[in-house]
């Protein structure tokens, strides 16, 4: 006869059961904490975008100043970054990204309350501090937070991000400034409502170890406080063969970003806000969702696959400029959305590989050289479509432009075809 069961008795938990449980859902939590504060600073710097109609009208500004808005933008980014970036490997990621969220809410505030040009002037500066403090602080932030100290999956939230981020800002502020009332104060209240949570992620983030010197250089030298971020050897041609391509994704999208909105409403004649943020949306969440689907492809191949596909989307972009198709419209936009979000995920995950096998220590300065020629990337071409529309017309400008970005993928889908890098991904 087998011994009663003593029903009451509760199971033996080990301790350190649970104290490894815990270990392992903090990480998490601070990993997915550091991804919604690049959302978050992504979507306030993008909410203008869907907003320059709205001013224009209430302003009275011109094309040029537009493009001259969109410039400063770019023009305090890119130092920001190169200020920035170094400066989390010195003094640690978290006081770098709550500066970032102290400037993208001075920003907002700025917009908000703007009275004149000038006013957008100095809210897009501190909107590109921002964005400039938070993108390479933040993804070296996430290689350090990421569970299971997985690098991949550190660069695929970290290009997830910033996508998501530029594709729901226009999308938010141009729904929001549609239908609701107060279009220029209300989109930018939701924003700073938004920025609380990411705060609290930063104030509870763990400062991590710091990263040994390594046996070649065991007393590295002093930095200097600004200084331009500097590429290790080992890895500058991974770095070299896997930025260009990112670079030329933003190149193509910044079009969908700054002139495609406007060309679009100009063809259908529709004047409805969200019509031109639909578009800017639907190029990014494109991008997302193939960020999200390219589990177990090798970054390489994303990049030669993604350049092949913006190719193809800026010779359709071309095409419908010839014979208007909404439906050939759409299938480009989503083809070019595609492309970028391979290229450029493929590229952060082939850097960020790169970084945490060889230069750890300098995570912050190669991440902030990777972003600063994405963000040329964006920027420039951006601002040289503005000009095209200006003195040549829309047309003129969509066709230049949709021919020098497809041969520009050429290129950079030989030079990678060609040499494959000796990088850990490939």
């Amino acid at each position: 006869m087998r011994p009663a069961t003593d029903l009451r008795t509760p199971p033996v938990t080990d301790p350190t059961d649970r104290a490894t449980r815990s270990a392992r859902r903090w990480p998490a939590r601070h990993f997915h904490g550091l991804g919604y504060v690049l959302v978050i600073l992504l979507v306030g710097a993008n909410m203008p975008t869907a907003l320059y109609g709205v001013y224009r009208t209430e302003f009275g500004f011109s094309p040029v100043t537009q493009t001259a808005i969109f410039a400063v933008y770019a023009a305090a980014l890119v130092p920001a970054l190169f200020f920035f970036g170094p400066l989390s490997d010195r003094i640690g990621r978290r006081p770098v990204l709550i500066s970032a969220l102290a400037s993208g809410l001075g920003g907002i505030a700025v917009l908000a309350f703007a009275e004149s040009t000038a006013w957008l002037f100095v809210g897009r500066i501190l909107q590109g501090l921002s964005v400039g403090a938070c993108s390479a602080a933040g993804t070296a932030a996430l290689l350090e937070h990421v569970p299971g100290h997985n690098p991949v999956r550190a660069a695929r939230a970290a290009t997830a991000s910033t996508a998501a981020g530029a594709a729901l800002g226009p999308l938010i502020a141009g729904a929001v400034a549609e239908y609701l009332p107060h279009p220029l104060v209300l989109p930018y209240t939701l924003f700073g409502l938004a920025l609380i949570p990411g705060l609290v992620a930063l104030l509870v983030l763990p400062t991590p170890e710091r990263a040994e010197p390594s046996a070649a250089s065991p007393h590295p030298p002093r930095r200097r406080l600004i200084e331009m971020p500097r590429i290790p050897r080992a890895i500058r041609s991974v770095f070299l063969l896997a930025t260009v391509p990112a670079a030329i994704a933003w190149a193509a999208v910044g079009l969908f970003q700054s002139v495609v909105p406007s060309w679009i409403a100009e063809m259908l004649g529709m004047s409805n806000l969200l019509v031109g943020a639909a578009t800017a949306a639907l190029v990014m969440s494109c991008s997302v969702v193939a960020q999200l689907g390219m589990r177990g492809l090798d970054p390489l191949v994303a990049q030669r696959l993604g350049l092949g596909l913006m190719c193809a989307g800026m010779l359709g972009l071309s095409v419908v400029d010839r014979v208007p198709s909404l439906a050939l419209l759409l299938v480009v936009t989503a083809g070019v959305g595609i492309g970028h979000g391979l290229a450029f995920a493929g590229g952060m995950q082939r850097v960020s590989t790169a970084v945490a096998l060889h230069a750890r220590e300098s995570s912050g300065a190669v991440l902030a050289a990777f972003f600063t020629l994405t963000y040329v990337g964006l920027g420039v071409p951006a601002i040289a479509a503005g000009l095209l529309v200006t003195y040549q017309g829309m047309s003129t400008a969509v066709a230049e432009f949709s021919l020098v970005a497809a041969v520009s993928c050429l290129i950079a889908l030989a030079l990678n075809m060609i040499r494959r890098s000796n990088d850990a991904t490939g």
